[in-house]
């Protein structure tokens, strides 16, 4: 069935069916905001994009991934990518690419087994890595570790991993990227991995009292180590974070979580945020260390006032480090409010920086009435966030938030029919790159229409009609 799938992959622009928004306020100026310089960066660091806003604020489809299941078929669709070049989804065993801005297939490599974690962290030079089982079936060992050039849709290399040979979740190690570095780590180890040649630099075995958890990456590397005392079992676990040079794999320093902590995730490795639940109510602080981690404040969540999600991967469930609704700068954590209902089916939020340094509140970010706004990532020191509109009229837009002036400027506005309206950063995968926007499924499940195999949207990308097309 799945090849079946996949050899039927349509990509179409749906013509007549997305529409432009234009006439509003702002149309085809260019501001002189956010014209910060991108950072100079190595090709095997972890890209830190900085956007400009573009030319033309009437924005409008670029890209769209449709595909067709049989009715009560679900397709698993891990991770979203994407460069100046292409859109890259994964689709069960399969990685498809996209040409930006086109409804052309780029390029599709097919794996042996189905795909078992993802990491969000791009290089500079458009390389990611997967983990992937190595047969087919969902009980097959995630043994399969490699790294892949988004822009080609070339496997660079491919290593074996140690871990178990249970194929159930709980033993499914995640993958992270740091400089140079591919680190994994599965409960009874880790081990990093050199980025060029996939040469193995370091193997840590699970001791009898801790075991690594998972790592953060991105400018640095963490790991969550979780310990029992010896009388304990590994259901009442105590953490320890611990920063890790990517080269040795030897720890620089380690902070012990408090007891009475029942999960921890790591939110950003440099500057090092920890995401706790202290109760059974969710996640309920933020805790920010310095460079030699060190306790420096805690941001309170105040029992739901602000929404935090680091649980929300459907395939990888032991990845630490995907936290949505939170985006930290380098100075700051700006995260998303609860919703605010005013009134029959009006509702809003906000988005409120804190100060790493104190933990108090600094900027508030209101989504207007009738909107609801999300920060997707850091550009410079600025922050992008997607509005979404809940009224089904007014536009949804992506929008840049200064994080020292609290100045809000539109890049651009759109909308969309209620068939392609997947845009809930609950559900769905939101990436902002090279001008575009991209939402995309986690899982697709397969339904009828007419007693036949509806198509269901599974990506789309939207952009300004300013941006440039890649050259092919």
């Amino acid at each position: 069935m799945w090849v079946s799938v996949v050899a039927g992959l349509a990509v179409v622009a749906c013509a007549g069916v997305w529409f432009t928004w234009g006439g509003l306020p702002g149309d085809n100026k260019d501001d002189a905001v956010g014209g910060q310089a991108a950072p100079r960066q190595a090709l095997d660091e972890v890209r830190e994009t900085v956007e400009q806003p573009p030319k033309d604020r009437s924005g409008h489809l670029g890209t769209s991934l449709i595909d067709a299941l049989p009715p009560g078929k679900n397709l698993a669709m891990p991770g979203t990518w994407a460069t100046s070049k292409v859109l890259v989804k994964g689709m069960n065993s399969t990685l498809e690419g996209i040409k930006a801005g086109t409804d052309e297939e780029a390029w599709h490599y097919r794996l042996p087994g189905l795909i078992c974690g993802t990491t969000r962290h791009v290089t500079t030079d458009g390389r990611t890595a997967i983990l992937f089982r190595s047969s087919k079936g969902e009980d097959a060992p995630c043994d399969r570790l490699a790294l892949f050039s988004l822009d080609r849709g070339e496997k660079l290399w491919q290593v074996t991993v140690p871990t178990p040979k249970s194929g159930h979740s709980f033993s499914d190690p995640n993958v992270t990227l740091t400089r140079g570095v591919v680190a994994t780590a599965w409960g009874a180890g880790s081990a990093a991995y050199d980025m060029a040649e996939g040469k193995r630099l370091w193997l840590h075995k699970r001791t009898a009292k801790c075991r690594d958890g998972g790592f953060a990456g991105g400018r640095g590397l963490l790991l969550r180590r979780d310990c029992v005392n010896e009388a304990e079992k590994w259901g009442n676990s105590r953490y320890q974070v611990q920063k890790i040079d990517p080269q040795t794999g030897k720890s620089k320093w380690t902070y012990d979580v408090a007891d009475g902590v029942n999960l921890v995730y790591l939110a950003s490795s440099e500057p090092p945020v920890v995401a706790v639940a202290a109760g059974d109510a969710g996640l309920t602080d933020l805790i920010s260390l310095d460079s030699k981690g060190k306790y420096r404040a805690t941001i309170r969540l105040e029992g739901g006032n602000y929404e935090v999600d680091c649980s929300a991967d459907l395939v990888n469930e032991s990845s630490v480090e995907d936290c949505a609704h939170v985006v930290v700068g380098r100075k700051q954590a700006f995260i998303t409010s609860g919703e605010r209902v005013e009134g029959i089916n009006h509702t809003s939020n906000w988005i409120v920086s804190f100060d790493l340094g104190t933990g108090r509140t600094d900027l508030k970010f209101e989504s207007g009435q009738d909107q609801m706004i999300y920060p997707i990532r850091m550009s410079g020191d600025q922050v992008l966030a997607f509005k979404r509109s809940t009224d089904n009229f007014a536009p949804s837009s992506v929008v840049s938030l200064d994080s020292k002036t609290g100045v809000v400027t539109p890049y651009y506005y759109f909308n969309v029919l209620a068939e392609a309206n997947f845009m809930d950063p609950k559900l769905d995968d939101i990436v902002f790159e090279h001008g575009r926007i991209y939402f995309a499924a986690r899982e697709l499940q397969g339904v009828s229409k007419d007693g036949k195999a509806a198509r269901l949207w599974g990506a789309v990308g939207i952009e300004s009609v300013s941006v440039r097309r890649p050259s092919s």
